[in-house]
């Protein structure tokens, strides 16, 4: 379902650079599926490596440099990070287009999900870094599709899925107070084959960390049990005093402590 040409290019091109104690911060872009220039910062340890690598999936309201904390406290332990400018970032122009018709808007969903998987191939070249320890972390609508790579992509060795779901239907839901009834049913049909749940379902032995809040207003509590008890094991799920975009700054220890011990990070 998300296969593309492995042999592509994903031409990366670097714009600028810059240093913080030792750590580099570089604005990039690479070649997504159709070609277009998809905006990113490359975060690289000092040192030769090998590094873990992590790609980081924001939220929307969000933006490239919204996990830029994590991945500098990372980046000491010996983590390389991609944050890529994800299509949710331009909110009203991704919502307009996310309300469209339920086959065009799966056939764009998989179009992103490939292009990350070509964001994945990106750390993947650097000779640096060690492609037997990549993970992922996604926040919001970000952490729906680190759900589809952990199933999607081997190559994931671990996935933080924050304030996420497992189908893209209750987040349709969500935004469209109109879509109903025999509508519903037909778009959550139409969008089954690329929900999350039934990639993290498939994720061994690629390990899973879910953090959801306990004031999040945008999906109840059960929304979150479900995802937790689709993904396979080995997995682990805690839960804050937070809503759903203030996670990001509860949940931070806990993610770095996890990543850390998965990936094998000096601590």
């Amino acid at each position: 379902m998300f296969s593309y040409d492995r042999k592509s290019s994903p031409d990366l091109v670097k714009y600028s650079i810059e240093y913080r104690n030792g750590i580099s911060i570089c604005d990039i872009s690479f070649a997504g599926l159709a070609q277009e220039r998809i905006k990113a910062y490359m975060v690289m340890p000092s040192g030769s490596g090998p590094f873990a690598a992590i790609l980081f999936l924001h939220p929307g309201p969000g933006s490239r440099s919204t996990f830029l904390d994590d991945a500098l406290i990372l980046a000491e332990k010996g983590a390389a990070s991609l944050f890529i400018e994800a299509p949710w970032a331009d909110g009203p122009a991704f919502g307009m287009r996310a309300s469209g018709k339920a086959e065009d808007v799966r056939d764009w969903f998989k179009q992103i999900a490939i292009d990350l998987r070509r964001a994945i191939d990106l750390m993947s070249s650097i000779p640096i870094v060690d492609k037997e320890r990549i993970a992922c972390v996604g926040h919001s609508i970000g952490a729906l599709f680190a759900g589809i790579l952990s199933g999607a992509d081997g190559r994931i060795k671990a996935s933080v899925l924050m304030a996420g779901v497992g189908s893209f239907t209750d987040v349709a839901a969500l935004n469209m107070p109109g879509l109903a009834g025999d509508e519903l049913e037909r778009y959550r049909q139409i969008m089954q084959p690329i929900d999350p749940a039934g990639f993290v379902r498939n994720a061994a032995p690629s390990a899973l960390f879910f953090q959801f809040g306990l004031q999040d207003v945008f999906f109840p509590k059960q929304a979150f049990l479900d995802f937790f008890a689709a993904g396979s094991e080995p997995k682990v799920v805690q839960w804050y005093d937070a809503d759903h975009y203030s996670l990001n700054e509860a949940g931070r220890s806990d993610r770095v402590k996890w990543l850390t011990s998965i990936l094998g990070l000096d601590n």
